[in-house]
């Protein structure tokens, strides 16, 4: 008998909470952006609630934006 393996796309979202006070469900993608775009006051890891601006964040870095450099573990599901 052959076994098939089933693709199955996993939908992660991430609970957020932006700078209007608003409480969200976001894909990593969409956090990301949020991020660049400094929206973002905190964000939920499996660790706990992350605050922008106090807690380590990997953000990408655009000229006119201060950044801190993230050097924990990668914890973002990249997908296909």
């Amino acid at each position: 008998m052959r076994q098939t393996t089933l693709n199955v796309t996993r939908h992660m979202h991430i609970d957020v909470i932006l700078r209007d006070g608003t409480y969200h469900h976001f894909p990593p993608r969409a956090l990301d952006v949020l991020l660049n775009s400094n929206r973002v006051v905190k964000f939920k890891r499996s660790s706990g609630w992350v605050t922008v601006g106090v807690d380590p964040v990997r953000v990408n870095c655009k000229a006119g934006y201060s950044c801190h450099a993230y050097h924990g573990p990668e914890r973002r599901i990249t997908q296909h």
